[in-house]
């Protein structure tokens, strides 16, 4: 099979990854010219404008990321997601929790699912590549769609 532009098996991936919809939200470059623009990043995921401010439908669906600011082994970052503030009724809770690097090889860092008698909490370690790296981490709302936030760090040695 012949493509009229090369693709590699890293662009593939990374097409297909994260629902089909957020590595075209995030990095845009893949989508073919006749595509752009066609994918609103607000209407697939709600981003806070201010973080200083927010509303209280944000402050109930903003996960809390804690992330050390420079990580000297790029193969151990640690990081710790809660959301002690949403419900977890039964018709109304947290369904995901997405982590997700788009610079490393590996994007999708760990995906992992709730239900309404779970707290959400996750503690874990990840591997990121080395220099500043944007670390996305996406919560899912069964009732109110998906709600991102992003931290930035600096990792001195890469362990991807």
């Amino acid at each position: 099979m012949k493509f009229e532009n090369s693709i590699t098996r890293r662009k593939f991936l990374r097409n297909v990854t994260v629902a089909g919809m957020a590595v075209p939200v995030f990095s845009g470059i893949y989508l073919p010219d006749s595509a752009q623009g066609a994918i609103n990043p607000q209407e697939v995921f709600r981003f806070p404008k201010d973080l200083k401010n927010l509303t209280d439908e944000q402050k109930l669906h903003l996960p809390k990321v804690t992330l050390p600011p420079v990580v000297e082994d790029g193969s151990q970052a640690p990081i710790v997601i809660e959301m002690d503030d949403h419900p977890m009724d039964s018709d109304h809770y947290i369904k995901s929790i997405q982590i997700l690097s788009f610079s490393d090889p590996v994007v999708i860092k760990g995906k992992f699912y709730f239900t309404p008698v779970n707290e959400v909490y996750v503690g874990t370690q990840i591997r990121l590549n080395g220099g500043n790296t944007t670390v996305w981490v996406v919560a899912e709302c069964n009732k109110d769609g998906m709600f991102a936030v992003s931290k930035t760090v600096k990792v001195a040695a890469g362990g991807c």
